[in-house]
């Protein structure tokens, strides 16, 4: 009797071990945008970037960025870094609908800016469904001003 108690846990512990060795993690994927920012100025830009899987609640996205600001009268060219980490309520796609929140870092250029000044940025993320290959999402912000950005991402089906 004993022996088949220990022989179960034993069977439990081995087949656990083996389903999540099969469970994949989740893999890079690209992601590209077109964002609209108001703050000093009024910004349009497009950009693309990648995001990085910190583990399976956690994305880590690195976007470069470029357009035009609208600021006195006069608009410029500009661009901008970010680096932000997002924390993903529903990662496996159980919903229709994901959100997600997160913060990180935004450094803005505009043509002619003598310094650069970082800002720190907090989002929310709102992912749709899979359409073929690609993930749309409203992502709503601050971070160098009001942002609001239409992403599309290139996720796996099984994971946002």
């Amino acid at each position: 009797m004993i022996r088949r108690g220990i022989a179960g846990i034993v069977v439990g512990l081995v087949s656990g071990r083996a389903a999540a060795a099969q469970t994949p993690m989740p893999t890079r994927y690209a992601e590209y945008r077109v964002d609209g920012i108001t703050g000093s100025g009024t910004t349009a830009q497009a950009g693309l970037g990648v995001v990085v899987p910190l583990g399976i609640y956690v994305r880590l996205g690195m976007d470069v960025a470029g357009g035009a600001t609208w600021s006195d009268d006069a608009s410029r060219g500009s661009g901008r870094v970010d680096v932000i980490a997002r924390f993903l309520l529903d990662p496996f796609r159980e919903a229709p609908v994901g959100l997600s929140l997160g913060g990180g870092v935004s450094v803005p250029y505009v043509d002619g800016q003598k310094t650069l000044r970082p800002y720190l940025t907090a989002i929310v993320d709102i992912e749709g469904r899979m359409r073929g290959r690609l993930t749309p999402a409203l992502q709503l912000g601050l971070g160098g001003g009001t942002r609001v950005g239409l992403v599309l991402r290139t996720s796996r089906a099984r994971w946002r």
